[in-house]
């Protein structure tokens, strides 16, 4: 909407922040919709494993959307101008947006601490960590679900936040929005620092362990952008144009977050962009093929070596799962699988009740004339244990 200069008024009071407060929201949520696009292709496409932690991303990236539009379209009703120059008509239509996008503020983080805590339960899979897991678990969805009541009910009735001739009361903004801040960053610390003891127990050369936890320690920058947010909360007379700074650094921490929570997931994809980067000097854990058959002749034990070494592959941050046998709680490493397709066919098997069992045979074998007479020493068996694993699924009940 246009603004006509009133006289006697400095030609500054008409400058405008609205371009940039539609650029920033803009870029920022472009940003974390294209890391939550490229999360989903490789977790639902890529390796098939879809799960609640995919879904809580998507969530908070709708919830972020919302509060985003509605900071940058309260530029029709003054966001970005000097409160002297808005039209005091519309001006409850500025502040019904406003509250808003705070609802809607809280909704993304509390999705976003979610969505950290479900990807720790699900590759943090041993009895201890699911236990940390799960208090942290507690703690954050108590301060997130008061806080989100607090907002919502900041005026009793909730229309007096945009209507305050509405007979009612309302909670003072300061301190609140300190001790709200202060609040999401002591849980956001809490989250983040969640998974770095199990991080740093994984049997990992140093430099794949040093750059698996730089991912997962990203989420530090959310709680740097949460610090800077605090000194733009205190807002003077002059609403409208003060409210910039910390709408959109708002905007901002709830990007960060979303993006540094799809980071450790986006492994399969740049491995499918960057083939080279499928070596196992730079992957943060690998498996190798194998035919069922290990401990080769010994004629054949370099070639083995080098076989393997060509054919590792990749086992990608998200699926660096600790997992627990329910009956001993006795924590072991991921099954080696040979790929995902072998892993969803077993699940599959599982699911139509079909029993998995490993028969393990070893043979020690020494060289010496066979039953029908003597062999030639060239035609002997090799020196050696051989261990030969074959794996039956039979259907239960069988």
């Amino acid at each position: 909407m246009g603004f006509t200069p009133l006289e006697g008024q400095a030609p500054d009071k008409y400058e405008s922040q609205a371009g940039v407060v539609i650029a920033v929201v803009t870029l920022c949520l472009a940003v974390a919709t294209t890391a939550v696009g490229l999360r989903s292709y490789s977790r639902a496409t890529l390796i098939r494993q879809f799960g609640m932690d995919d879904w809580a991303a998507i969530v908070a990236l709708l919830l972020a959307m919302g509060s985003g539009g509605m900071v940058a379209s309260n530029t029709i009703y003054g966001h970005g101008r000097h409160i002297e120059v808005v039209d005091m008509s519309i001006f409850w239509k500025y502040m019904r947006t406003f509250y808003t996008s705070i609802v809607l503020y809280n909704g993304s983080l509390t999705a976003i601490k979610i969505t950290f805590l479900l990807q720790y339960w699900r590759i943090l899979g041993t009895p201890q960590m699911r236990k940390v897991v799960m208090i942290a678990g507690v703690i954050v969805a108590l301060w997130s679900i008061s806080q989100l009541l607090v907002v919502i009910f900041t005026c009793v009735p909730i229309h007096r936040f945009w209507l305050p001739e509405t007979p009612g009361t309302c909670i003072p903004n300061l301190p609140f929005w300190y001790i709200n801040a202060a609040g999401n960053i002591v849980t956001d610390i809490i989250v983040f620092v969640v998974p770095l003891p199990a991080l740093s127990k994984l049997n990992l050369k140093k430099n794949q362990k040093v750059a698996l936890i730089s991912i997962f320690c990203l989420g530090f920058f959310t709680c740097a952008i949460s610090v800077i947010r605090i000194q733009y909360l205190k807002l003077t007379a002059d609403t409208t144009w003060d409210n910039v700074a910390s709408s959109l650094w708002s905007v901002g921490e709830l990007c960060s977050g979303i993006t540094c929570a799809c980071l450790p997931t986006l492994r399969p994809l740049v491995a499918k962009i960057f083939p080279s980067m499928n070596s196992t000097n730079d992957s943060y854990g690998s498996y190798h093929k194998s035919s069922g058959r290990d401990g080769a002749a010994p004629s054949k034990n370099k070639r083995s070596r080098n076989e393997t070494a060509s054919t590792r592959s990749i086992i990608y941050p998200e699926d660096v799962e600790l997992q627990s046998d329910d009956r001993s709680d006795k924590e072991v490493r991921v099954d080696r699988l040979e790929n995902h397709a072998q892993y969803g066919s077993a699940m599959n098997k599982l699911k139509l009740g079909l029993k998995p069992s490993v028969t393990t045979e070893i043979k020690v074998g020494t060289p010496g004339p066979t039953s029908t007479g003597p062999m030639p020493s060239s035609q002997w068996p090799s020196r050696g244990i051989e261990v030969k694993h074959d794996l039956v699924v039979t259907k239960e009940g069988y």
